[in-house]
C-alpha cells in the first residue's frame, strides 16, 4: 500500500530569532537556497560573504574594546592590546599565536573573526577603534607594549 500524495504542500511555519545582521544574511541565504534549490551565484555568494565577514569584525572589535575596557588589568587584556597592535604593525609589534591559546572562547572568537577581515586589506584596524590611532598607542602605552628593535640601529 502506497501513501497517498497530498494535494496541497504542507506549510510549515517557523519563527528563528538571530543574534546580529550577519547571521539574519547567512540564514536568509540558506533559506532562498532551500527553497530554489538552486546554489546562489559565485558573485553573489562572495559579495555576501565579504558583508558577512565584515559584520563579523566589527562585533569582534567590539567584544574586544569592550574586554579591554572591562577587565584591564587581566592578563587576557594585555594579550588582546598585543594582538590589536600586532594587527596594527606585525613588523613592529609581532605577536605570538600561542597566546590565543590562553584567551576564552569568546575573546580567541573575536580576534579570529577580526583577523579574518584584517586579511582582507579593506582598511586599518586603528579605523576601527573607537578613539582611533590614539586609543590604540594608549593601550600600547599602559601595557608597556613596545616596538620591536631593529637589531641594524643598535
Amino acid at each position: 500500500m502506497s501513501n497517498p500524495v497530498p494535494s496541497e504542500p504542507t506549510q510549515i511555519a517557523l519563527k528563528m530569532t538571530v543574534r546580529n545582521q550577519a547571521q539574519a544574511r547567512e540564514l536568509d541565504m540558506a533559506w532562498r537556497e532551500i527553497i530554489s534549490g538552486e546554489r546562489l551565484a559565485r558573485t553573489e555568494v562572495l559579495e555576501n560573504d565579504t558583508q558577512a565577514i565584515m559584520d563579523r569584525a566589527q562585533e569582534a572589535l567590539q567584544i574586544i574594546e569592550t574586554a579591554i575596557g572591562n577587565n584591564p588589568t587581566s592578563g587576557q587584556a594585555r594579550r588582546l592590546v598585543g594582538f590589536l597592535a600586532g594587527v596594527y604593525n606585525g613588523s613592529d609589534y609581532p605577536f605570538d599565536l600561542t597566546d590565543l591559546r590562553t584567551l576564552d572562547t569568546r575573546l580567541a572568537n573575536a580576534c579570529l573573526d577580526y583577523l579574518n577581515y584584517d586579511r582582507l586589506g579593506k582598511r586599518e584596524v586603528h579605523h576601527h577603534l573607537t578613539g582611533g590611532d590614539r586609543r590604540l598607542h594608549q593601550w600600547l602605552e599602559d601595557y608597556g607594549i613596545k616596538p620591536r628593535r631593529d637589531d641594524a640601529t643598535d
